[in-house]
């Protein structure tokens, strides 16, 4: 008998425990340290505290590597089943010019093709891309409207935004919108015509914070027009995903936005009104011209100082509830997600366009001309070989996963981030999947009430 080699044990923080996890069976249990150094130590004598039934029937511990074989086939299997049922993404992106100016868009260091706005032709041809390459499954894609800033109040983004809306309805297919809110309320009429199912809106802290992240180009304030379009959301029925892009420079300040959030009424909402998601601050091909490198944090450092946070401030908690790699979704289900052999959506869940007729793989690496895959204006054109190198990254076939007993968990990260380290995306973008699940078992307080 011997610990699966896909085993995690995770120590969590400020407890004399440690989180045992099967991703590929989805169980996991809270171990004293002295039994977690027994289970390291296998083969050996278990104590009554680690009952071998138990150990069995979760995957714990095998037999022989025949056994995880077995274990990884039937997650595998799992897995393929849920990507084939899992919905395409389809990013428009019908300009990249922008009216902020915010201290980290990674958009700045590079020149995108075509700058301006999307043409009513090339709106057409991306819906005849669509008719040919993403209908027909047995799962409608839907539609992301991305920038760039798609919502800005002239008549010309106005008549494209209503073109993408029309394109979409008559497919029945529902449309996400990506906006920074500016100005969000004169748009709020037509998205909430529909098919819209969600706007993703970003405040980065209270107002004089994001103000100096997130200003106009004009050197003018945003918050209040962006609470303000939140607010006519709302009211009007349309579902708000709230985000904050997190730094060591406006993280402490999430308490206070929390507190504006929750005596606004935002928090009082439905799940399926109103969530929050926090996306760490972070170099994608660069740190922009105006981002202080020293005010990012990695994966590990943002997450224990949220929850330093939410233990200080308790009320943040209902602002924003981690995953921490699925140990939220154990918390409330009492079980893991299934496992994820692939992190990377790029061309096989998700796929990008750019206005000036470009093909992307996803919202990374939209605009950068050396992730374009293609085009589908002035005339289709598919680069079939460098699509086939995208959607054949999985942590199955990616060298630097063989063996990773985090494999299952951390996915292989993302492909653009990898290529930007090593020029290959096919090479590894490593998750801290131990630290993360040690820090979510605390977070979540696994086992408390036991």
């Amino acid at each position: 008998m011997q610990l699966s080699r896909h085993a995690i044990l995770a120590d969590v923080p400020g407890r004399d425990e440690v989180l045992l996890v099967q991703p590929l069976s989805g169980q996991a249990a809270l171990l004293r340290r002295a039994d977690a150094a027994v289970l390291r130590a296998l083969p050996g004598p278990l104590p009554a505290s680690l009952p071998e039934a138990t150990l069995r029937q979760a995957g714990f511990v095998v037999d022989a590597p025949a056994d995880d074989q077995a274990l990884l086939d039937g997650a595998v299997a799992t897995w393929r089943a849920e990507a084939a049922q899992t919905q395409t993404q389809l990013i428009v992106v019908p300009t990249f010019g922008c009216n902020l100016a915010c201290t980290y868009c990674y958009q700045e260091l590079f020149d995108p093709a075509g700058a301006g706005l999307i043409t009513p032709k090339a709106i057409d041809a991306f819906f005849s891309y669509v008719d040919r390459h993403h209908l027909g499954g047995p799962l409608k894609p839907y539609l992301t409207i991305f920038g760039g800033e798609p919502l800005r109040d002239t008549p010309a983004h106005h008549d494209r935004i209503g073109r993408f809306l029309d394109g979409a309805r008559a497919r029945s297919m529902k449309v996400a919108v990506v906006t920074n809110g500016h100005d969000l309320v004169a748009f709020v009429p037509t998205l909430a015509a529909g098919p819209v199912k969600e706007v993703q809106v970003t405040l980065d802290g209270p107002r004089s914070l994001h103000d100096a992240r997130r200003p106009h180009k004009d050197g003018s304030g945003t918050f209040d027009r962006i609470v303000a379009g939140i607010d006519a959301l709302l009211a009007a029925g349309v579902p708000v995903n709230l985000r904050v892009v997190a730094d060591k420079e406006n993280l402490p300040h999430l308490p206070e936005l929390a507190s504006f959030a929750a005596a606004r009424g935002w928090l009082d909402q439905p799940a399926s009104r109103f969530k929050t998601q926090i996306g760490r601050n972070y170099e994608l091909f660069g740190c922009a011209s105006r981002q202080d490198r020293g005010a990012l944090f990695d994966r590990v450092e943002l997450w224990a100082r949220y929850l330093e946070l939410c233990e200080a401030h308790p009320e943040l908690r209902r602002f924003h509830a981690p995953r921490f790699h699925g140990i939220g979704h154990l918390a409330s289900a009492g079980e893991l997600p299934p496992p994820n052999f692939d992190a990377c959506p790029a061309t096989k869940s998700e796929w990008a366009f750019s206005p000036d007729g470009g093909v992307f793989g996803c919202t990374a690496t939209v605009g950068h001309p050396a992730h374009r895959l293609g085009s589908f204006f002035p005339e289709v054109a598919r680069d079939e070989a460098a699509i086939a190198r995208w959607s054949g990254r999985t942590t199955l076939a990616m060298a630097g996963c063989q063996g990773c007993a985090l494999a299952p968990v951390c996915g292989g990260g993302c492909g653009a981030v990898a290529w930007h380290r090593t020029g290959s995306a096919l090479d590894t973008d490593c998750r801290p999947v131990r630290e993360l699940y040690g820090l979510g078992a605390r977070f979540y307080g696994l086992g408390d009430a036991a």
